[in-house]
């Protein structure tokens, strides 16, 4: 299970827009966590949904500012 984890890691480390994908989910998580903290309802669905779009938003960025600088 480790040598798993280590090789995900280490895909994740050298590929540079799927860093992207999950740097977008951290945000996600971020901005879902603080929206339930400040007493926004939200059904489990809908904050899954969030984290995972803002994830694609930010690669969708990234991707764009690549195609435009390449």
């Amino acid at each position: 299970m480790a040598d798993l984890m280590e090789a995900l890691w280490d895909i994740l480390l050298e590929n540079r827009l799927l860093r992207w994908f999950f740097i977008g989910l951290l945000i996600g998580l971020v901005l879902i966590g603080y929206m339930i903290w400040s007493g926004s309802d939200m059904d489990a669905a809908d904050a899954l949904m969030g984290i995972v779009a803002s994830g694609i938003l930010v690669f969708g960025l990234r991707l764009l500012l690549w195609f435009f600088n390449h």
